[in-house]
């Protein structure tokens, strides 16, 4: 297996734990955003019904992005942070910086 030695573990984990530390703070946010009270208005029931299913849909994708950023912290600690789940290549550093919790290279994620 291929080790990829070019990137700065260190910066990965703290950029990452920094990303998990902010979608846990949003969906804090969310889930106090959705306990809130009903309006008596039917009207503006209706608005907070629709504002309710966009919480929930954020909610959803913070929670699959938190799943993405384990799983890349997991990579890390059993050494296979960086290579393509795919095909074992090493995945391209600057594709890492744009999205740390990539499991795939280019080539791979293209097919």
């Amino acid at each position: 297996m291929l080790i990829n030695t070019s990137i700065d573990i260190k910066n990965v984990v703290e950029t990452l734990n920094a990303l998990h530390y902010e979608l846990n703070n949003r969906l804090a946010g969310i889930q106090n955003d959705l306990s809130r009270g009903r309006s008596q208005d039917s009207q503006e029931q209706a608005q907070e019904t629709e504002n309710d299913e966009v919480l929930h849909a954020l909610a959803a994708d913070a929670r699959k992005e938190l799943i993405e950023i384990d799983n890349a912290l997991s990579r890390i600690r059993n050494g296979t942070y960086g290579v393509c789940a795919t095909c074992g290549d090493i995945i391209n550093p600057e594709r890492l910086a744009a999205y740390p919790m990539a499991v795939r290279c280019m080539d791979c994620t293209e097919k």
